[in-house]
């Protein structure tokens, strides 16, 4: 399963707001300060796990997995005989 870097971009920026209200109103006195920013520091963490498992290519941007990949065949609409071919006259 693909990590959702923009899903945990957005929680840490929730949390930042709820860490900076709480600073508003409440002294930090490690009864709550410290769930949060163990919180934000968990999420970063995971992010940069998840980034260093990304392939890169060459240039350092990150390689789109593809799969299931077609190749269509492409019919001769017109055959033309192996003499034609080796004279080179088609």
């Amino acid at each position: 399963m693909k990590y959702d870097i923009k899903a945990a971009k957005r929680r840490i920026a929730e949390l930042k707001l709820i860490y900076r209200q709480m600073k508003d109103k409440h002294q930090e006195d490690g009864t709550w300060d410290w769930w949060v920013m163990a919180q934000i520091e968990e999420i970063e963490r995971e992010m940069e796990e998840a980034k260093s498992k990304m392939a890169v290519r060459q240039d350092g941007h990150p390689a789109k997995a593809v799969s299931n990949v077609i190749t269509p065949i492409i019919p001769a609409w017109q055959t033309v005989g192996k003499e034609v071919v080796q004279s080179g006259s088609f």
